[in-house]
């Protein structure tokens, strides 16, 4: 580490030289006047020629402002250029500028077929790390010996030195391989899918799978870049295969049980599963399907659900898979007094479902005698709803015009109660 204290000595010493801030005040300078153009052109609000005819005019609008600055940055360095004959680095800035504001295209453009949340993940994660990353090491090659930094040794092992540029390689590239998979491994799964006419199970289980063959790769060459050797990779192999027999078996059978689950389209994002807990069964909307869980979204108390992908082999489940529809059956029990006329109560129970508003017409609600009890008739009336997500407030909703209705139309409710018999008062006294 101490090789690295005069490298960065040097480079605070160039930072200060008269060359370097006449080129840093100059694209200052431009950076003023951008300031003031700006705020008077209104170039993002003001009506461009041909903008309702052409699209694209208006996709690009948000980036005038930064077209202008770069013009300016531009002017600046290139007069700077002219005149003194040293502005690398005023051309470096202004180069890396217009090389953002093209990136910043391309993401406008990737936004029209690629879906949203890949390209905000890769924009955030992968591509503004990137551009920050390059534009400091860029920054530096211009008014400092880049190549000694980068050189530079950090730490020893044996006979091998373990330089700055392979530290920054194992952090960087580590990083940008966790959060930067997900765009290719969609783009090539969409080549796949038009190529060999994937289903869209298939497709989401592909996608998976070569993220995580890109990252896999992906490490084994940082490694070997970076200098582990064959045997230690191949150390790290064996304890990888030593720990699925003992304490990772879990976690690989969730793995094998997601990737089964992706291909065979059993469950799907979006799809509304019924969850057994001790209240009954709770309606939750898959959110995400991921190779060691699955996401659920309950309605009830608004939470996330993580269920590990193997429940879905080892337990039954009720799921509304939108195949054929998310229709869903509700039932409301209730009981009547004897002696009310069961086709008035079911005729009854039928006119009150049907005035619910997110009970369906067809099927038709449908009143039935279920049973006769010792103080009442139990009756149900059966309906069906579009969203099964809505099955317990709906429920209350025709729980609660059943209640009216009964009260409007005088349907007693009646409570439990027991009827004693008595034969004779001194038997009765006996009993007592």
């Amino acid at each position: 580490m101490n090789y690295l204290n005069p490298i960065l000595a040097d480079f605070i010493s160039d930072l200060l030289r008269p060359s370097v801030l006449l080129q840093l005040f100059a694209l200052f300078l431009g950076l003023i006047i951008w300031f003031f153009l700006q705020i008077n052109l209104h170039l993002e609000t003001r009506i461009w020629p041909f903008e309702h005819r052409v699209k694209y005019i208006a996709l690009f609008k948000p980036l005038a402002n930064e077209v202008l600055l770069l013009i300016i940055l531009r002017i600046f360095a290139l007069a700077l250029h002219n005149i003194s004959g040293v502005a690398g680095l005023a051309l470096f800035i202004s180069g890396f500028y217009g090389f953002c504001v093209f990136t910043r295209i391309f993401i406008i453009l990737l936004r029209l077929r690629v879906p949203i949340s890949i390209v905000k993940s890769f924009d955030i994660s992968v591509l503004r790390p990137f551009l920050v990353l390059f534009g400091l090491l860029g920054f530096i090659a211009q008014i400092a010996d880049l190549p000694s930094l980068l050189n530079a040794p950090v730490l020893m092992f044996n006979s091998n030195d373990f330089n700055f540029s392979d530290l920054l390689l194992l952090i960087f590239g580590s990083y940008f391989l966790t959060t930067g998979t997900a765009l290719p491994a969609w783009c090539l799964t969409w080549f796949f899918s038009k190529l060999f006419q994937l289903s869209k199970p298939v497709q989401r289980a592909s996608e998976l799978i070569i993220r995580y063959l890109i990252t896999g790769i992906g490490f084994v060459l940082i490694f070997m870049i970076v200098g582990v050797n064959y045997t230690f990779l191949a150390a790290i192999g064996g304890g990888l295969s030593v720990g699925l027999g003992f304490g990772l078996k879990e976690i690989f059978s969730n793995f094998i049980s997601g990737i089964w689950l992706l291909v065979e389209g059993a469950v799907r994002p979006g799809d509304v599963l019924l969850l057994e807990n001790g209240n009954g069964e709770d309606p939750c909307e898959v959110l995400e399907l991921g190779m060691r869980a699955t996401t659920l979204w309950r309605d009830r108390d608004n939470v996330e659900l993580v269920v590990p992908n193997q429940l879905f082999f080892t337990q039954q489940m009720v799921t509304y898979s939108g195949v054929r529809d998310r229709y869903r059956r509700g039932q409301v029990l209730i009981g009547a007094a004897y002696r009310h006329p069961p086709e008035q109560v079911i005729a009854i129970l039928e006119a009150v479902a049907a005035t619910v508003p997110r009970v369906l017409a067809k099927p038709a609600p449908k009143g039935l005698l279920l049973r006769y009890e010792d103080s009442a008739i139990t009756y149900a009336i059966r309906y069906w709803i579009e969203d099964p997500m809505n099955g317990i407030s709906v429920a209350s909703e025709v729980g609660i015009a059943v209640w009216n209705a009964f009260s409007r139309e005088g349907i007693e409710i009646p409570f439990p109660q027991r009827v004693l018999h008595m034969d004779g008062a001194s038997n009765a006294r006996t009993q007592i």
